[in-house]
């Protein structure tokens, strides 16, 4: 028996070009498959959940957004206009008396719930001291370093 008929059909029951179809649909069908399901269920298995609680330092803020940011502590984090499970838990601020003259920076603390597999991060900032890091609510956007982190297992 001949792998491939006059016909040009494998095993004389199906044609090449459907055979190579179906084959491109599956490589297709399993893409699509890796791309929406596959980082959630890696991260699944791969990941511990923690609470960070970091601190962003934002200098040279002026004054009324200062003022306005003290006054509205407890604000919902967003990132890509979905809300995160990290919240502002606190915000003061300091004036700094340079040659240069006066500034005014924040101090903010942010706790956050999130996992751990390679990196921690909050929606799409990785949270790292030293990396700049956008303190962003449906109200307040003022973008600073993070100054301080700590992680503690998230019950």
């Amino acid at each position: 028996m001949k792998i491939i008929d006059e016909k040009g059909r494998l095993f004389g029951k199906l044609n090449l070009i459907d055979l190579a179809v179906i084959l491109v649909l599956i490589v297709v069908v399993a893409a699509v498959g890796m791309k929406v399901f596959g980082n959630d269920a890696v991260e699944a298995v791969t990941s511990e959940k923690v609470l960070l609680t970091y601190e962003v330092v934002c200098q040279d803020v002026p004054e009324n957004v200062a003022e306005y940011c003290e006054a509205h502590v407890g604000g919902q984090l967003l990132s890509s206009g979905k809300l995160l499970n990290a919240y502002i838990t606190g915000c003061r601020s300091e004036t700094v008396v340079t040659p240069q003259g006066s500034r005014v920076d924040l101090y903010f603390t942010i706790e956050a719930h999130t996992t751990f597999s390679t990196t921690y991060a909050v929606g799409s900032q990785e949270v790292r001291v030293g990396k700049e890091h956008l303190v962003k609510t449906s109200d307040i956007e003022v973008e600073g370093i993070i100054s301080g982190l700590e992680v503690s297992a998230d019950d």
